[in-house]
């Protein structure tokens, strides 16, 4: 009987001093980095620069993860030398960290996503997604 009576009791117009918000749950909110694909480029290359000589090439998609968060995934090509046994473990963190804290992807809510390959294994595979 409580149910009923609070169900009845309550007011369909919201409490003074309570914020209404008119979202129709159709806008769009796109994250900052993504707004300008030319700036989001320059960045990634500016990044790809600063890393000397261990990266040969990063290639780079933006969309959503499988939990539909907005998100990049970096396809990113190292040199034999960077990807030997001793060196990878250290370059790859490197680069991850580097493009992270260029990019700002935390600042910006942005899921960041790394692959990595050597020089060799692209050349043998042919994969256009890592040209």
């Amino acid at each position: 009987m409580s149910e009923l009576w609070m169900a009845l009791w309550q007011s369909p117009w919201p409490a003074p001093n309570v914020p209404v918000t008119r979202d129709n749950g159709l806008a769009v909110i796109v994250p900052t980095i993504f707004v300008n694909a030319r700036q989001l480029q320059d960045d990634v290359q500016r990044a790809a620069q600063s890393l000397g000589a261990d990266v040969v090439h990063i290639n780079f998609e933006v969309g959503s993860d499988v939990m539909g968060f907005d998100s990049i995934f970096f396809n990113i090509v190292l040199t034999d030398e960077a990807s030997r046994p001793a060196r990878l473990r250290f370059v790859t963190q490197h680069v991850a960290l580097t493009l992270m804290n260029q990019l700002k992807t935390d600042e910006n809510g942005v899921h960041a996503y790394f692959n990595f390959r050597s020089q060799s294994e692209v050349a043998s595979t042919k994969d256009p997604a890592w040209a």
